[in-house]
């Protein structure tokens, strides 16, 4: 009798442990919506891999520049342009997330990322002073994502991104230019 109780008690133990012992890994398919200041995209990731998803963004994004000076005297502007993006993220801590019962859902976990952006020259909305340009952006990114109920979403990233312009006839006023890149955004995963 002693002997069947162990034997219960060792199965019950095993299963649980089984059953928590699940690989943690990126949903196959996450579609959704995020806005930011300004700026909005839709958004698909796809899984590679266990931890790895490839995400693409289309959306429009904003820019706001205003400055003074007693000499150039006061300048604004701004433009509204759509970005097409591809960003490979890897997400480091899916499996600690699980292991300390924390939620993985909708690949809530920290990233790095590698972010490729594209803004065609179609400019929506600027002032008469701004030229339209084709841009091309990679930014390596650190990032974490966190989702709170069934279908909203914050997340932040910081990096550094390698901006490239490309210029009219031959590349006259082309120019390159490295920036910090930081993002703040609020989303909604279907």
């Amino acid at each position: 009798m002693k002997l069947k109780r162990i034997y219960m008690t060792g199965i019950a133990m095993c299963s649980c442990l089984l059953g928590h012992a699940q690989e943690a890994r990126v949903e196959q398919s996450v579609w959704g919506i995020q806005a930011g200041l300004l700026s909005v995209w839709g958004y698909n990731e796809s899984r590679l891999a266990d931890a790895v998803a490839l995400r693409s963004e289309a959306g429009l994004v904003s820019s706001f520049l205003y400055s003074n000076s007693s000499i150039f005297g006061s300048t604004c502007r701004y433009a509204v342009a759509p970005e097409l993006a591809v960003e490979p993220r890897w997400y480091y801590n899916l499996a600690k997330r699980q292991v300390r019962g924390r939620r993985t859902a909708h690949n809530s976990a920290n990233y790095f990322s590698l972010r490729t952006s594209f803004n065609p020259k179609w400019l929506l909305v600027s002032d008469p002073d701004t030229r339209p340009a084709n841009g091309l952006t990679v930014s390596p990114m650190w990032g974490i994502r966190r989702h709170y109920g069934t279908h909203f979403s914050l997340e932040a990233g910081l990096g550094a991104a390698y901006r490239h312009i490309f210029g009219e006839k031959g590349g006259v006023w082309s120019r390159d230019k490295f920036v910090l890149r930081a993002h703040f955004c609020i989303g909604y995963t279907f």
